[in-house]
């Protein structure tokens, strides 16, 4: 083991903690929103979360290769878990779509994406709890006012975010890639046999340009320009 993990426990909650790391995984704990406690990182759910006890057996057996692809510092196959995804949720009545980095790669443009993210209504999310108890790392949970209104973490093969109605501000002061303006301006893909919902690649333009991320705006922009001739 690369770090320790360990659950803190209580009557009202059950609070995930990592300890023992070596320092360059602090900024990957930091991107998934772990909050520093002395020499540990740690998140808290509540005690009431079902599944609970599956959940904390998964994280056990999967967190360290789910914080080494984050970090980039094992290969990432998000092929499998976006296959695995799909394959679970086929014939189920399930409205979702394909955000990110994911959502450029199943068009062929190679983004080298270190996750998979899932976007959905939020009346879907006790089907996913249903199709993913055996998956799930990190509980899916109302956020309380983020940027979307549920967000929670599978992982099989790789990890898998699903989040559920996005709010107005992510678009603010322009639309991106995983808000309500390009939820309600979808296209369809073709990935693997599967029909696969994304958004425009005009958004994740601007999504990569707000980060400075110009080797990805290029890529992009060459698919564009390409598929337009």
């Amino acid at each position: 083991m690369i770090l320790k993990l360990s659950f803190l426990e209580n009557s009202e909650h059950v609070t995930f903690r990592i300890s023992d790391f070596d320092p360059r995984y602090e900024p990957v704990f930091q991107m998934c929103f772990y909050q520093a406690d002395g020499d540990a990182y740690i998140k808290s759910f509540s005690a009431n979360t079902p599944h609970l006890d599956q959940i904390m057996r998964h994280y056990s057996k999967n967190a360290e290769s789910m914080f080494n692809q984050l970090g980039y510092f094992s290969p990432i196959p998000w092929q499998d878990a976006l296959l695995f995804f799909l394959q679970r949720v086929k014939g189920a009545d399930i409205h979702w779509w394909l955000v990110g980095s994911c959502a450029a790669c199943v068009r062929g443009i190679p983004l080298n994406p270190h996750d998979v993210d899932i976007m959905l209504d939020h009346a879907d999310i006790p089907m996913i709890n249903q199709l993913f108890a055996d998956v799930i790392i990190e509980p899916i949970v109302d956020t309380g006012g983020w940027l979307t209104r549920d967000f929670g973490v599978l992982f099989s093969h790789a990890r898998i975010d699903i989040a559920s109605d996005p709010v107005a501000a992510l678009d603010d002061p322009e639309p991106v890639d995983c808000g309500p303006y390009a939820k309600a301006h979808l296209e369809e893909v073709v990935w693997q046999g599967y029909k696969i919902k994304v958004p425009p690649v005009a958004l994740q333009i601007v999504v990569n340009r707000k980060r400075g991320r110009m080797d990805r705006v290029k890529l992009l922009e060459e698919y564009t320009n390409t598929s337009v001739l």
